[in-house]
């Protein structure tokens, strides 16, 4: 027996009356073509420097948020449709950073730490296939491109301190933490819809661009978000 069919003897038995075997994987046309949902939930999120950089310190805390927005579904059969979002998200962390370095012969030290929350529009665009567990659940599996956009970071008001001396306890001076306006990455994640309409969902984002701009470039953002949903 191959393992297909094995697979759908298992679900027939832990479901039965309400599975057919086409209807797992249904290609009939979507009942509508457009549709679209709302989205509410919570995020943890952080920022993340390679081991390569700060080898004394590389601390980054998970910090939390909140997720809203809105998805329009462009339904191309009944178990696929391409997902654009609208999402307004906050994103939250802690981080200490410390490296020793070698300037006119002598070796300095430099250090970062603070505290951020950023607000941003997020816009990811997701190809999401959907599996009917029975009559009235379904399975969602989607990924996809992000684009992230800043509206507004508390990191500029937070402090980077340059120390010059490893045994200076005090710092030299203080510069804002700067981090850049967009960023791109991607977007995936599963849920679970029961009869069409209500949702459960877990993405995780993982950014592929720079996400800190001064005083130190690089760093990439990363998020598990955690939904509520409903689909009109």
């Amino acid at each position: 027996m191959r393992l297909p069919k094995i697979l759908f003897a298992a679900l027939s038995m832990a479901f039965p009356g309400s599975l057919l075997a086409q209807d797992f994987f249904s290609s009939e046309p979507a009942e509508r073509l457009f549709s679209f949902g709302v989205r509410l939930g919570v995020n943890s999120s952080n920022r993340t420097f390679g081991k390569d950089y700060f080898k004394q310190w590389n601390i980054n805390s998970w910090g939390t948020g909140v997720n809203a927005g809105v998805v329009i579904d462009l339904n191309m059969k009944d178990f696929f449709a391409i997902q654009p979002g609208f999402f307004f998200e906050s994103r939250s962390g802690n981080y200490a950073y410390a490296q020793d370095y070698y300037e006119n012969g002598e070796i300095q030290k430099f250090t970062q730490m603070g505290h951020y929350r950023t607000y941003n529009f997020t816009v990811p665009v997701m190809a999401s296939f959907r599996f009917n567990v029975t009559d009235a659940l379904r399975w969602n599996v989607e990924a996809g491109p992000y684009a992230q956009f800043k509206l507004h970071a508390s990191d500029n008001d937070k402090i980077t301190v340059i120390d010059p001396q490893p045994t200076t306890t005090s710092p030299l001076y203080t510069e804002a933490a700067k981090s850049n306006f967009l960023d791109f990455g991607i977007k995936m994640g599963t849920g679970l819809t029961l009869n069409r309409k209500y949702s459960f969902n877990v993405h995780y984002l993982a950014g592929t661009s720079n996400v800190w701009k001064n005083p130190h470039e690089g760093g990439r953002n990363k998020a598990w978000v955690f939904s509520l949903g409903y689909d009109f």
